[in-house]
């Protein structure tokens, strides 16, 4: 049985039992999986109910930005809508993708809760994998904006001697990094610019983060978890009798889990934890950098020509 949850929690408690499985564990985000699940969900109370994604083509852009440029008298008027629209999308995606680790850790929780190893393995792979790419793209959209060390030149949106009257300001690198990202696909008819990078990449960055080395091989276990591989199969074997000779047994197979699945718990939670927190703390970090430069922006707006 899962525990008790806020009625207004999407995201439910881990069931009290699993929990105690995992109390010897040396991974934090294991021992606080029910925290940092916690913190996805006080996220999800902040989020609006519907939310308007003011999206539009290249073309559509264009159209726009040549209607403006008829009656501005200064690049200020471009200068906002190329980034409110740029910024727009990144407001979008951190919502969407808010909201998919939301379903995806629900799952999650709901497959832990009835056993369903297969099921919570894919589920938190998954969730992993959502975050991860998000977080990256946050730390990449910051670096791009407000630069990378402190030592850094920001973007010249974000630099005080550029004057945004006077100056277009584009970022080709964050149109890029949106297209590979935002609207990432991999289907036989998209165009290579929307090829997303490879999710172990991704991964395999962010293990290299101080505390973060377990992220790669807990990939890996729930990888061969679902892939058609001995690991994932293991689950179905549930004891082992000694055989005449050495290297002999027979194995009982069966449906339900065998001892496998005790093995599998624990980077499952990991994953899963590890999920729901990466994806708060990469949140405020793109809404912070959004914030800053729609702050820049509204400042000259408010501010008289000279």
């Amino acid at each position: 049985m899962m525990s008790a949850s806020s009625k207004t929690d999407p995201i439910p408690r881990l069931p009290k039992e699993i929990l105690r499985r995992l109390r010897a564990s040396k991974n934090p985000f294991v021992t606080d999986a029910d925290g940092m699940i916690g913190r996805l969900n006080d996220l999800s109370k902040k989020l609006p109910r519907r939310y308007g994604w003011r999206h539009r083509t290249v073309e559509a852009f264009n159209v726009e930005v040549a209607t403006i440029e008829s009656t501005a008298t200064d690049a200020l008027p471009v200068n906002a809508l190329y980034w409110k629209d740029q910024l727009g999308n990144w407001e979008a995606y951190s919502l969407m993708n808010t909201l998919r680790v939301i379903d995806l850790a629900r799952s999650c929780i709901w497959a832990i809760a009835r056993e369903d190893a297969v099921c919570a393995s894919l589920l938190a792979r998954s969730t992993l994998e959502t975050a991860a790419a998000f977080a990256d793209a946050a730390r990449t959209v910051s670096a791009s904006i407000t630069g990378p060390t402190t030592q850094s030149k920001p973007s010249p949106v974000l630099d005080p001697a550029v004057d945004l009257r006077t100056t277009c300001v584009i970022s080709e690198e964050l149109e890029r990094i949106s297209l590979k990202t935002i609207f990432a696909s991999r289907l036989p008819e998209s165009e290579t610019i929307y090829s997303p990078t490879n999710i172990v990449t991704i991964i395999a960055r962010i293990s290299k983060i101080l505390g973060q080395d377990f992220v790669l091989p807990t990939y890996g276990v729930l990888c061969e978890t679902a892939h058609p591989n001995m690991l994932g199969r293991a689950l179905y074997i549930h004891g082992s009798e000694p055989g005449p000779w050495k290297g002999n047994e027979l194995r009982t197979l069966g449906p339900g889990n065998g001892p496998a699945w005790h093995f599998l718990l624990e980077p499952i939670v990991a994953a899963l934890s590890w999920g729901c927190a990466a994806q708060v703390s990469a949140f405020d970090l793109m809404a912070k950098t959004i914030g800053t430069v729609l702050g820049r922006i509204s400042a000259v707006e408010q501010t008289p020509a000279t």
